[in-house]
């Protein structure tokens, strides 16, 4: 299953889950009444999976065993949903041989995805939130460096 299809869905019903457990949060007059019958109480999503796969065994320890090992990051930000999102941070400038010895020959870089977060729209209504875009790093490859010749 593809995150970057999953998420979006994923938003939109943590988004009416929020909605319909109501919170107490002090109403700005010009928000919308969640409690208005007329109030959208469910968001109807037509999701088609692709890859229905589900096979696939992810293994937890690639961070570990990885050429280029990474740490995660706890990413915490109230205002978004999630509100936690781990990231990856390389632990080498450069890559590991199977020894584990440094390869100075090679470079660690993080991995960059995209994803889908929901910001709450702070000074506006306390249900009021905007779909954006995050990249953040899921992990650290190998690869070959740079090399700028002057001549």
């Amino acid at each position: 299953m593809s995150s970057a299809r999953t998420m979006p869905m994923f938003l939109l019903m943590s988004l009416v889950a929020v909605m319909m457990a109501r919170t107490i949060v002090p109403q700005n007059p010009g928000c919308p009444n969640v409690g208005d019958k007329n109030f959208p109480q469910t968001v109807r999503l037509n999701h088609i999976m692709i890859n229905r796969n589900t096979s696939f065994r992810r293994v937890s320890d690639y961070y570990n065993r990885s050429t280029s090992p990474w740490s995660l990051h706890r990413n915490e930000d109230p205002e978004r949903y999630p509100s936690v999102i781990w990231e990856a941070k390389c632990l080498h400038l450069h890559c590991v041989d199977a020894e584990g010895k440094m390869n100075y020959h090679m470079n660690s870089v993080g991995i960059q995805q995209e994803i889908w977060v929901l910001r709450r729209e702070s000074g506006r209504c306390p249900h009021s939130f905007r779909m954006e875009k995050m990249q953040v790093t899921v992990g650290c490859t190998c690869v070959k460096p740079i090399i700028i010749h002057k001549s």
